[in-house]
């Protein structure tokens, strides 16, 4: 059996979190940690962005997106951008630009 991903968070996305009230902040930990079990199950983004996955999850009727990339060599997943869905990929772009 292989060996379940490691899970990292990169500084731009614990600081979304810590941005958040703390039951979001914990519905969004418990899917995060759900991408190890299977995170090739998520939609694979395009363009610019083809190396990244991105995970929808719904709270209090707001859309929220956690954006991520998987080495599969390392079997981690890095966690890139946490946030609403409006306007995601712009500041997914800004963050890239760095």
């Amino acid at each position: 059996m292989k060996k379940k991903y490691e899970i990292r968070l990169s500084k731009g996305a614990v600081k979304d979190l810590k941005k958040m009230e703390p039951a979001l902040r914990d519905f969004l930990y418990n899917r995060i940690y759900e991408i190890a079990e299977d995170p090739h199950k998520n939609e694979k983004l395009s363009g610019l962005f083809k190396e990244l996955r991105s995970q929808h999850n719904k709270f209090r009727g707001v859309e929220y997106r956690v954006i991520y990339y998987i080495d599969e060599e390392g079997r981690l997943i890095v966690i890139a951008l946490v946030g609403t869905r409006e306007n995601i990929y712009d500041e997914l772009t800004r963050r890239l630009k760095r």
